[in-house]
């Protein structure tokens, strides 16, 4: 009789060992799944052009616009100024950026709607910093009327072409400045003045879309991932008009929205006695990031001893707003879910002003903006970390025969407030609630050359 229950133990064993053995091979499947997921998918949410400018010109006056030699970061405001090149003008520089954001510390981490038991603890707020070239270029093809130039401007941040990060749904994060320009941008354009004073212009703002299936097997003689991706180009429109009197300058502008678009197919086996069994099957979609469509218009003045004063409005369609969060349909294993936080955003209209003074050989120069808040409404396990900015700059420059040379600094201050919720299970709750805010400094330098 021992030998027959030593018989049946030993058989249980190995039983109990095979199931822990598929159990550790499903979720190490699940694992690999997700982990390719993260790998493609990014919390990269808007533009450097729109966040700090592509120059330091622009930097420090946000975004004044010229009577003269054209920046080449107006290809990206309004490429109807272009049109103002008298000679080749090439562009290059250097940019960073340090933040530092409120912490955000003793507040719930995970809870039943991550799908994990409750906890209480820290999130991370210290982002990787920015640092990158910009770099632009105008040329003018034709120097009478109709004149028509050409023109160039785009940013390469340093490390990487797009700083790849993703988060859970319901993460606290600073959305509108986590990796939100740390991407390679490039705006190319071109522009005619059919007659004096009146310019047109267009502007293509290149990004991709992208789509990916992956498929994963395991098993325990040859286990393979194989990944299919399908990478398109795609451009969003800039349309830009100028027209100046009596050194006034009036401007139109309008940029089409920017979706960067990601869609993941997954499928995974797993090898059961020569059989592929299906274990994991989803489809996830994003918008890895996204730029608003925006209207401007602007009014610019050039008196008599060389200062300029310039105001401009952005209206900015955040309504329809597309979150980088990842919404996933899973297929297999049956009843697992995925959800997203309800998220409601508004249009803004954002103000700014410029101005410009020449002190002896230099210029020196200032600027104002301000960000409402975007954000109308969310529910209680949503972090959407959003508050007004208000953006001061400062900056100058300096021409040494065919050489420029211009410097900015820009100071980002994130309106405090407190985020509290009613839910004791809610992420991100803590009695009394937290607080967001902080600040952001960015500054650069930019050399220019005429020909």
């Amino acid at each position: 009789m021992l030998g027959f229950w030593s018989l049946v133990d030993f058989w249980a064993f190995v039983g109990y060992t095979a199931c822990l053995t598929m159990y550790f091979n499903i979720l190490r499947s699940l694992l690999i799944s997700l982990g390719v997921l993260c790998l493609i998918a990014a919390k990269i949410l808007a533009s450097t052009a729109d966040t700090y400018g592509l120059s330091s010109r622009a930097s420090a006056t946000a975004g004044l616009v010229t009577f003269g030699h054209p920046d080449p970061f107006l290809a990206y405001q309004n490429p109807a100024y272009l049109t103002q090149a008298h000679d080749l003008k090439t562009s290059v520089g250097f940019m960073s950026a340090a933040e530092f954001f409120s912490p955000i510390e003793g507040v719930v981490t995970e809870s039943g709607v991550s799908g994990k038991s409750l906890e209480v603890g820290n999130f991370e707020t210290n982002y990787a910093n920015l640092a990158g070239l910009n770099f632009g270029l105008v040329f003018p093809l034709r120097k009478i009327f109709p004149k028509i130039s050409i023109g160039t401007t785009g940013f390469f941040p340093f490390g990487s072409l797009a700083s790849v990060n993703t988060s859970e749904n319901y993460v606290p994060i600073y959305a509108l400045y986590y990796n939100r320009p740390k991407r390679f941008s490039l705006v190319s354009g071109a522009a005619i003045e059919p007659f004096e004073n009146f310019s047109m212009g267009v502007s293509g703002n290149f990004y991709l879309t992208s789509g990916a299936n992956t498929k994963i097997n395991i098993n325990e003689v040859n286990s393979s991932v194989s990944v299919a991706m399908d990478i398109q180009p795609a451009v969003s429109p800039i349309v830009g008009a100028r027209y100046t009197w009596n050194n006034w300058s009036f401007d139109f502008s309008y940029h089409g929205a920017l979706d960067y678009q990601m869609v993941l197919e997954n499928h995974s086996d797993l090898g059961l006695f020569g059989t592929p069994v299906p274990v994991v099957e989803f489809l996830a979609k994003s918008s890895i990031f996204y730029d608003p469509a925006m209207i401007g218009a602007g009014i610019s003045h050039l008196f008599k001893n060389g200062f300029q004063l310039g105001i401009r409005l952005d209206w900015k369609n955040w309504k329809r707003y597309q979150t980088s969060l990842s919404q996933m349909i899973i297929t297999n294993p049956g009843g697992m879910k995925s959800s997203l936080p309800d998220i409601q955003f508004r249009d803004v209209v954002a103000p700014s002003i410029g101005v410009e003074v020449p002190l002896w050989a230099m210029l020196l120069r200032a600027g104002y903006r301000y960000e409402p808040e975007h954000v109308v409404f969310q529910e209680e396990n949503s972090n959407f970390i959003d508050t007004p900015v208000h953006v001061a700059s400062l900056g100058a420059g300096r021409a040494f025969g065919n050489v420029t040379v211009d410097l900015h600094l820009q100071y980002h201050y994130l309106t405090p407030q407190r985020v509290t919720k009613s839910d004791p299970e809610a992420v991100g709750y803590k009695g009394g609630g937290y607080e967001v805010g902080g600040s952001l400094l960015n500054y650069g330098l930019t050399l220019g050359t005429a020909f």
